[in-house]
């Protein structure tokens, strides 16, 4: 017996160990048959333990009590609310730390996976509300012991494994499920027998997706099965020009040709690079975003070929239009000319850039501070006051104190609660570290003091700005 408890602490002063060591044997003995006839599960495992097997009977036990565990949790509507969410999951860790575990430490790694399998689509099938996202570090765990099993296991349970996976990835689970069985199946299963079958099944699955083409979620599990396809065949020491030509298969996936078009660079076949981004840009004009790290791309590309006057023309593009507002390229432009033709190339760059570039961040690079400030008087609110207050306070503290006082006297003019009235008290604040903003605050305090006595919480808040004419 002592024995047995040493498997399961690494203390051996644990006071369990104290108790069974003055026990005698028949006492202990009856003890433990009294207790495992009135807990099935118990006798299951404590009989797994001294035989180390595990039969039908208790697999069909355990997954019972699981399937018990989320019908606990379920609410009327047979979903998990989000105030029983959190117990749910720490009843099935503790069910994976506690059976699970027991199994793996007995080397029984079929039925470990079989029954964190088990676990994982219970859980992952249920409706329920995981806002604190507790089902992903569930799923998580599940993952980890698949891979604790695939690392121990013999050639038969990991053949399992694979089938299990791989018939599981239909398009059936959430894409959270299937994002962790992926992880499982393109991290492991790495013999030279798992590579083909994993190559001949990615292919597939790429070429099943792609014929619902019209379909956003059938376009992304294209490009990701290619993308998975890709990676496989370079594991498998394939041709640079057989993976390029499969690339040429799955052309309308973005990430296909961001891998082309680096694969082009590396081998320093920038034409072939340039035509791929160009092909791209058109492709992708109605997505900004893409369209955005494809022209940053090309810009690039032209830079390390050697070709100036395109990288040129193409950082203007990107300054002005793909990727207008980005002081980098603003920044990386500039650097391309003296400082005689910059004064001249600016003013260019200034009237082409679109509505809503940002343009006042350019003028604050550029020091030049009155037409930030032109920009920070024309903008509504105080957002860009505060904003650019640091560099243009040296230079137009009037003009500064004088925004705050029109934007608070505006704003002072319609009733607000004390979260508003302790707003404009901080603003208050602020212009008091501006060169006269003593006296301007003075003036909008007295003033408020005698339009709106009656609203006492805004009273209450400009009593830190002291009485009289003083602040």
């Amino acid at each position: 017996m002592e024995h047995s408890i040493k498997k399961h602490t690494n203390h051996t002063q644990h006071p369990a160990v104290q108790v069974v060591n003055q026990a005698q044997e028949g006492e202990v003995r009856d003890f433990l048959i009294q207790l495992l006839s009135k807990d099935e599960l118990l006798l299951k495992k404590f009989r797994a333990f001294v035989s180390h097997e595990i039969t039908k009977s208790d697999m069909q036990a355990y997954k019972k009590q699981v399937r018990g565990v989320v019908k606990k949790y379920l609410g009327w509507e047979n979903v998990i609310p989000y105030q029983a969410a959190s117990a749910f999951m720490n009843e099935m860790e503790a069910f994976l730390d506690d059976q699970v575990q027991t199994m793996l430490d007995d080397q029984n790694y079929a039925e470990a996976f079989e029954l964190t399998s088990h676990v994982f689509m219970e859980a992952g099938g249920v409706d329920l509300d995981d806002s604190d996202g507790g089902l992903g570090m569930l799923m998580e765990r599940c993952a980890e012991i698949w891979s604790e099993v695939l690392d121990c296991a013999d050639a038969r349970t990991e053949r399992r494994i694979y089938d299990w996976v791989t018939r599981r990835l239909d398009g059936e689970l959430t894409d959270y499920m299937e994002d962790y069985m992926e992880q499982v199946l393109m991290s492991r299963f790495s013999g030279r027998e798992y590579l083909e079958e994993k190559l001949a099944y990615t292919r597939q699955k790429a070429q099943e997706e792609k014929r619902d083409a019209d379909s956003w979620t059938a376009r992304y599990h294209t490009q990701k099965w290619a993308m998975y396809h890709i990676r496989l065949l370079e594991e498998a020491g394939t041709s640079g020009q057989e993976i390029l030509s499969y690339c040429k298969e799955h052309w309308d996936c973005a990430k296909v040709r961001e891998y082309y078009i680096d694969k082009c660079v590396e081998h320093k076949d920038y034409n072939q690079a340039i035509a791929a981004l160009k092909e791209s840009l058109v492709m992708d004009a109605g997505m900004p975003g893409l369209a955005r790290q494809f022209s940053i791309r090309l810009k690039e590309v032209y830079h390390i070929s050697g070709r100036q006057e395109e990288y040129k023309q193409q950082l203007w593009q990107l300054v002005t239009k793909d990727n207008a507002g980005s002081l980098e390229d603003f920044r990386e432009f500039k650097s391309l000319y003296t400082e005689q033709e910059w004064a001249q190339v600016r003013e260019k760059l200034f009237s082409a850039l679109p509505v809503g570039a940002h343009v006042e961040q350019f003028y604050q690079e550029e020091a030049l501070y009155d037409r930030l400030l032109d920009f920070v008087l024309q903008a509504k609110g105080l957002y860009a006051v505060q904003q650019y207050e640091g560099v243009l306070k040296k230079h137009y503290p009037q003009q500064l104190l004088q925004k705050y006082a029109d934007e608070l006297k505006e704003m002072a003019s319609l009733a607000a609660d004390r979260r508003r009235y302790q707003e404009w008290a901080s603003m208050l604040r602020r212009m008091l570290q501006i060169e006269g903003g003593q006296e301007k605050v003075s003036e909008i305090v007295e003033e408020w003091r005698v339009l709106y006595k009656n609203r006492p919480a805004m009273m209450e808040e400009l009593k830190q700005f002291g009485t009289g004419s003083k602040a």
